[in-house]
This record gives structure tokens, C-alpha cells and sequence, in this order.
């Protein structure tokens, strides 16, 4: 191979690298300037009288129970039963008949004593992204309390204050999994990050809009 492409791989190469990594920064700077003082880790923290929107994923790993799954539904019941929420939004992917994650979000809720006429199901939240701008856009929620684990709910919670929302986050609690699931969940948030800054550079809309679909109109919520 002649020198002069060798060196063009070279230059090519550490431009692109130069690139992601600006793109990087940009999309985690984003991300801790716009969500910093907004995401709560304590229940006593959070704001009251807000709709709650609980990010979905699958309920199974495999055959198992999803750990991610578990604590969110833990945190949600936990802000009801704590009259923080006037209602829930369960925004998640409903890709089969077999397969519907505001469904199965709704249904671990009612376990925990959530009262199943304050939730609505939202089956077109294929990203946060989508979740986040449907919340606002389709179910006329402005004032939200998002509810995921602490990295995914700070991303959403930047989304939302970049769309102009009066959005908080409660980062529902984790045990740490083994080095590598760690590291695949870390790769995977920087990827979504980068995802977000794409979406809001372009301002997207979401996949599916549809109709406006009013919310339950409720009293505060259960005592604690």
C-alpha cells in the first residue's frame, strides 16, 4: 500500500475518532448540564403532584425476572403510595401480542396496590425519546416525574427540559450486576446519548402520534 494512503487511513481514522468523541462530550454535556438538580435519588425528594411516566423494558431476561423491570415498578408503586403522582403513564414498545410492555407494567403495578383506573398505558413509547414528546404531546403532560434507574432517567429527564417540560427524575435503585453487564449497559447508555443528541438536533418527531387521549382526573394520591 503507497505511503500517502496509509496516511489518508490514518488522518481518516483519527478524524472519525476525533468526531465521535466531540459528539460525546456534547451528548453527556447536555445530559448532566440540563438534568443536574432534577433527578432525585430519595423518595422524600421528589416533587408531589405529577404524572408519573415509567419507562419501559422487558419484564424477563431469558426466563428470569429483569432487574431493571423490577425496580422501576418498585419505584413508581413506592412515589403513589407516597402521594407523590396524580397519575401514571407506562410508555414502553408493544411489538407483538406476546411481547407489551405498558401491559406487563401496568399489571405489576396494580400488584403493588396501584389503583389500575390511574394508570394509562402508552404502547407507542418505542424510545425515551418517543415516550418523553408522546407524554407531552399526546397525553398533555407538561409537569412530569420520570421514573427509570439513575443514568436512563437522567437522559430522559434532559429530553424533557430541552422540549421545554417541567420535568424531574426518580432514579430507582440498582444492584450492581457483574463487570460485564455493566460495561454493556455503560456502551449502551453512550450510545442512546448520542441517539438523543440526533433527536434533538433534528427535533423528531416520534414515530407514532395519534390523537390526544385525555389522562384520569384524580384526587391526590393514596396517603403514604
Amino acid at each position: 500500500m503507497p505511503r500517502l494512503s496509509r496516511r489518508r487511513i490514518l488522518l481518516t481514522a483519527l478524524l472519525s475518532a476525533l468526531v465521535m468523541a466531540l459528539l460525546l462530550a456534547v451528548s453527556e454535556g447536555i445530559t448532566h448540564t440540563m438534568a443536574r438538580g432534577y433527578c432525585h435519588e430519595e423518595l422524600r425528594d421528589c416533587p408531589g403532584d405529577r404524572v408519573g411516566l415509567v419507562l419501559g423494558c422487558s419484564k424477563l431476561v431469558g426466563r428470569w425476572p429483569n432487574r431493571y423491570f423490577t425496580g422501576r415498578m418498585d419505584a413508581a408503586a413506592a412515589l403513589w403510595h407516597a402521594g407523590k403522582l396524580r397519575c401514571i403513564i407506562v410508555s414502553g414498545d408493544n411489538r407483538t401480542r406476546y411481547y407489551n410492555e405498558p401491559r406487563d407494567m401496568k399489571e405489576a403495578l396494580v400488584e403493588r396496590g396501584v389503583p389500575a383506573e390511574v394508570i394509562v398505558e402508552d404502547f407507542a413509547g418505542l424510545c425515551t425519546y418517543d415516550s418523553v414528546v408522546r407524554a407531552r404531546d399526546v397525553f398533555g403532560a407538561e409537569n412530569l416525574l420520570i421514573v427509570s434507574q439513575p443514568d436512563h432517567v437522567r437522559r430522559a429527564v434532559a429530553i424533557a427540559r430541552c422540549k421545554g417540560m417541567e420535568a424531574e427524575g426518580y432514579g430507582a435503585p440498582l444492584a450492581l450486576g457483574t463487570l460485564s453487564s455493566q460495561v454493556r449497559a455503560c456502551v449502551r447508555e453512550r450510545g442512546a446519548r448520542l441517539a438523543m443528541l440526533y433527536d434533538l438536533i433534528t427535533h423528531r418527531n416520534p414515530t407514532h402520534m395519534g390523537q390526544r387521549i385525555e389522562l384520569p382526573v384524580t384526587c391526590a394520591a393514596a396517603q403514604p
